[in-house]
């Protein structure tokens, strides 16, 4: 796990101990609607930190099968999936992103290149 996914998932943890707090505080009370909202973010927020272990463990897990050598026994498209997510895309560069709220890039944009080659 790199050092961004760790701030990101530190993140995610407090974010999610917060909201896991105002919910108790909340429902301590009487507020019932506020508690179950922020009781439902910090399950989301819980969800995340899963998912970017989970992530971090299918990583570990392809690296360790390189690194010994022997072939890849899992489904290829996971393979795929991992090697799609960890890969870091350009940066934007052109005006019509910004100006149109992130729905369309200009043609020669670096970010649409991209997209179409990973799809």
């Amino acid at each position: 796990m790199n050092a961004a996914r760790m701030v990101l998932v530190s993140l995610y943890a407090m974010a999610y101990l917060l909201a896991a707090w105002a919910g108790a505080s909340a429902l301590a009370s009487g507020d019932f609607l506020y508690a179950a909202g922020l009781f439902s973010t910090s399950a989301g927020l819980l969800l995340a930190v899963r998912r970017e272990f989970c992530h971090a463990a299918r990583l570990l897990r392809v690296v360790a099968v390189y690194r010994h050598g022997a072939p890849y026994v899992g489904p290829v498209d996971e393979l795929a999936a991992i090697e799609r997510a960890s890969a870091l895309p350009p940066e934007c560069r052109c005006e019509t992103w910004w100006t149109s709220l992130g729905e369309r890039h200009d043609p020669y944009c670096p970010m649409l290149l991209w997209w179409k080659e990973t799809r």
